[in-house]
């Protein structure tokens, strides 16, 4: 079995993962952003914020001003070279063993991470999290689920799926890993840490809105002379660099960014999603 930094590595250095520095956020990543934004006025005390498994810091550094200091963690050199912001700290490692000190972290980012690591690993990473987080500090996760949207029922109705995953998902994007939250809840009580909040997506209105911009993508990139390693990502990237939109297109990319939040707004806590949010806190002794 690859290790997960030789398999990092190689995803960074064949581009497999791009830098967002737009100062917008459309679709889905409206929704984790909004989400984000929620779960961090929690945090009680804003001194250090641990993006773990970071890569190229794609949230934390939108909350630099937020938290005196910003570390980001990541198993790849090559993702942790590629950030452009000198005030953001970089470290190298595993969220299986966080090189920094107990009790030293007020609030963890583990955005689409937790798909990523081995089930024989996550009791590991959470214990991590719980040495490294301070007293009443709060993580926060973003992870796949296996629930009941429309996208993961398409991959079941095509027999797509190798248990719960997509076949050639390991390979492709890395995931290990998809869990209900019951199982995640059975995982959070053999450490210190409480969930005390969630809220299920990825339903109806996220694959609605999703599917049409990764086709117009994918057709876009087939015309474009840069190939990449995933298709229709030459165009999202290109989004992703831009500073400036036309006024119509961030209207259309807003309007649809609104529906994309509708599976939080109508089944967040209802009904089991294709992707999860959730915290974790670590209660004061």
């Amino acid at each position: 079995m690859e290790s997960y930094k030789d398999f990092y590595e190689k995803k960074y250095k064949n581009n497999f993962y791009s830098i967002n520095r737009s100062p917008y956020r459309w679709f889905s990543n409206y929704v984790k952003l909004k989400m984000i934004k929620k779960f961090i006025k929690r945090v009680g005390n804003k001194g250090t914020l641990l993006d773990a498994g970071g890569g190229l810091a794609d949230w934390s550094y939108l909350f630099l001003n937020q938290f005196k200091k910003v570390i980001v963690l990541d198993i790849s050199k090559t993702a942790l070279k590629l950030i452009p912001e000198k005030e953001i700290i970089k470290k190298q490692g595993s969220v299986t063993k966080i090189p920094l000190k107990s009790n030293s972290a007020d609030c963890i980012l583990l955005i689409d991470v937790f798909e990523h690591i081995h089930k024989k690993d996550l009791l590991k990473m959470l214990r991590e999290m719980e040495r490294v987080l301070k007293e009443g500090g709060l993580v926060i996760i973003y992870t796949s689920h296996y629930g009941w949207g429309i996208r993961l029922a398409f991959n079941r109705l095509l027999g797509r799926l190798n248990g719960r995953l997509r076949r050639n998902e390991v390979s492709s994007s890395g995931h290990v890993n998809r869990m209900k939250l019951s199982e995640i809840r059975e995982l959070v009580r053999m450490s210190s840490l409480e969930i005390e909040d969630y809220c299920y997506y990825s339903h109806f209105f996220q694959p609605l809105t999703e599917y049409p911009k990764d086709i117009v993508a994918t057709i876009i990139d087939s015309f474009m002379k840069v190939k990449k390693v995933r298709k229709g990502q030459g165009i999202k990237d290109d989004l992703n660099k831009r500073r400036v939109l036309p006024n119509s297109m961030k209207m259309v990319f807003s309007l649809l960014s609104k529906v994309s939040y509708l599976d939080v707004f109508f089944f967040g806590k209802a009904i089991p999603g294709d992707t999860i949010f959730f915290t974790l806190r670590k209660p004061p002794l």
